[in-house]
């Protein structure tokens, strides 16, 4: 169950995107907030269409743009863990054709499918056929018959530079090798699996009646905001052609921070996704697989955000918190999306706090097993450590202030054998503590990495 945001919060909210939006030329936005996996509270401001009135609702289809490529990426990723690719694989090993592309900078070899997740591959960011003006798209067929128009234009890995292009190839590469267009593959692998009724490539006649209404700003010198062209990415789908609504991307959200099935993607290749491959020389951000990191203060978002004629979309998280946000606005290009995901993310973990990972509370003989291990133990030369029970297994709390931190913070699980855990993560990862009792059952130490820790209370 999603955590119950207090009233007060959820009136800070609504008060911030007035201040955020009120002043700029938005006509509409919806905005969820994800806590625990599931959408907490949603919260709308102006209209989703400016002749009828009608008012954003968390299931308003809005078309999302570049937060498309996070599931591109998961289809890559997908493939990776099934050992059809490598992520340093060059993409000519996939696409032969892309022989004919020209190396003006780098070589040919350079561009490798993590490059291409990560914006350092030194591919162009658009096609040369490509018209942002009229809208149009190259086909699927003309992408790769023109693959000798594609140009590296800097050297891999000199800085990153934002491709459409790459990932519209990484959309060929995820067909190849499933057998299967890239809009089924990912309907079916991912967005299917998921629960995500509304996420599609094309609206349904359904769906048409959910859709918000994008606009385009006031042309120089008017001041009226215009209804948006509505152009189909076609050959460029696996860049930015998904349209989706709140309550979906709430799920997209609480998959990322540990949600959902393992048989979309196994938990450790998500955490591969948001580990920084590439980060700024200042610490302020970097680049995953696929998902962006920003810092703010001491909290690490990943996210991604997305832009398309008449539509600005951002989507944010914090995994250790568990809370994500979901902004969704009727207009392009803004800025904004982003920066009110950002503000409001901050706002609800600093006021709530990090969303609970379920009960908070053990229950039955599983927190009686755990809690047979609680208490304060001590090592030579001189080590403390916490061992805290729970649910799922044991951890190594935080010490105390002026203690040592060898072996703690780590979460621990249970092994096939009794009174044995495997160390999870920190400096004991991979390793297992080995707890030993006395003769009345009760534990009295345990022995992880040569240190032989005894319970003192």
């Amino acid at each position: 169950m999603p955590d119950q945001l207090p009233e007060s919060i959820i009136s800070e909210v609504h008060a911030l995107i007035e201040a955020e939006l009120s002043a700029s030329s938005v006509p509409g936005a919806a905005v969820g907030i994800v806590r625990n996996g599931e959408l907490a509270a949603f919260a709308s401001h102006g209209v989703a269409d400016m002749e009828s009135g009608a008012v954003p609702t968390s299931r308003s289809i809005a078309r999302v743009a570049s937060v498309t490529k996070t599931f591109t990426a998961t289809a890559i990723m997908q493939l990776r863990d099934a050992s059809l690719l490598a992520l340093d694989d060059p993409l000519l090993l996939h696409i032969p054709e892309f022989t004919s592309a020209q190396a003006v900078a780098a070589p040919l070899e350079g561009v490798t499918i993590r490059r291409m997740l990560t914006h350092h591959s030194g591919l162009s960011t658009e096609h040369p056929d490509l018209d942002w003006h009229t809208p149009d798209f190259p086909t699927r067929e003309h992408l790769m018959d023109s693959l000798d128009q594609i140009k590296v234009v800097i050297p891999q890995d000199s800085q990153w530079k934002y491709s459409n292009l790459a990932f519209s190839l990484l959309g060929e590469v995820v067909s190849r090798l499933s057998g299967r267009p890239y809009i089924e593959y990912v309907h079916d692998e991912i967005i299917g699996p998921l629960g995500m009724a509304n996420t599609v490539y094309d609206l349904s006649a359904e769906q048409q009646k959910m859709k918000m209404t994008g606009y385009s700003p006031p042309l120089p010198g008017e001041a009226d905001l215009r209804i948006a062209p509505v152009g189909h990415l076609r050959g460029f789908s696996a860049a930015g052609q998904l349209q989706t609504n709140v309550e979906d991307l709430a799920k997209w959200i609480g998959f990322q921070v540990g949600g959902g099935p393992e048989s979309v993607l196994a938990l450790r290749s998500r955490a591969e996704m948001q580990r920084p491959v590439y980060v700024a020389s200042d610490w302020s951000n970097g680049q995953g697989l696929g998902w962006r990191a920003v810092r703010q203060g001491e909290r690490v978002y990943w996210n991604h955000g997305g832009g398309v004629h008449g539509f600005a979309t951002s989507v944010l998280y914090n995994v250790p918190a568990r809370t994500g946000v979901v902004a969704l606005l009727n207009i392009w290009p803004v800025s904004v999306a982003h920066d009110l995901a950002l503000s409001i993310a901050e706002l609800v973990i600093g006021e709530a706090g990090p969303a609970s990972s379920g009960s908070g509370q053990p229950e039955g003989e599983a927190a009686a097993a755990a809690g047979d291990f609680d208490g304060r133990y001590w090592a030579e030369p001189g080590v403390p450590l916490t061992v805290v029970g729970s649910v799922s297994g044991i951890s190594f709390a935080v010490p105390q202030d002026g203690e040592g931190m060898l072996h703690s913070p780590a979460k621990l699980e249970a092994t096939a054998e009794e009174d044995s855990f495997k160390v999870v993560n920190g400096r004991g990862a991979g390793e297992t503590a080995v707890f030993s009792r006395n003769e009345s059952g009760d534990v009295i130490g345990f022995v992880i990495g040569g240190f032989k820790y005894r319970k003192i209370d």
